[in-house]
């Protein structure tokens, strides 16, 4: 005779059993590479933006010009030294995020800079028609909020470091920091 819970067992989960750690690694391998392509794709965009801001680069304004955008969006402020921070934001950011190092900030600083833009063109409407859309600056943003809370992934510098086995502590002060200098730039520089 058997029991109750004996019946159960050799139901229809009979033979499941929790994963391991090797199976989880196996399921998720494409996690890593997935990661990767984000933060490298992330990485190459932003990081051309802030050549284009810094140097000049691909037609882009250089420091001087960029100011000169920044005035036609809002910004009267200090508009050269937020030229500089905002192009070192953009490439320094993009540097770490190719690497897979600290990811978390620099994708806070990213994110950052992106909701700066949103605001900034936000009465431009959602689509990029005369260059006052800002579709392109929400996914750069969304993007960047992502890699906040996943970190870079498993291909990256930061494979061994504590954020990685625990990113939602630091995703969330990440956040924070984004948020914050974003208001900061928002109220001291238009």
């Amino acid at each position: 005779m058997t029991s109750q819970g004996d019946d159960y067992q050799t139901g229809l989960l009979s033979g499941v059993e929790d994963s391991t750690s090797h199976d989880d690694e196996v399921r998720q391998g494409g996690l890593g590479l997935g990661l990767l392509i984000l933060r490298v794709g992330l990485a190459v965009i932003v990081g051309a933006h802030g050549l284009q801001h810094l140097f000049g680069a691909f037609g882009g304004p250089g420091i001087t010009g960029f100011a000169h955008v920044l005035e036609t969006f809002g910004y009267h402020k200090q508009t050269t030294l937020l030229s500089w921070i905002t192009g070192i934001v953009e490439l320094g950011g993009s540097a770490l995020l190719l690497v897979g190092l600290f990811t978390p900030l620099a994708a806070a600083g990213i994110l950052g800079v992106a909701a700066n833009v949103v605001f900034a063109k936000f009465r431009g409407g959602f689509f990029e028609g005369d260059g006052r859309g800002w579709e392109f600056e929400l996914l750069i943003g969304i993007v960047a909020l992502a890699l906040i809370f996943t970190g870079a992934g498993r291909i990256s510098l930061e494979r061994n470091t504590p954020w990685r086995r625990r990113p939602l502590p630091l995703g969330i002060v990440s956040l924070l920091l984004a948020a914050a200098a974003s208001v900061v730039v928002i109220v001291l520089a238009r």
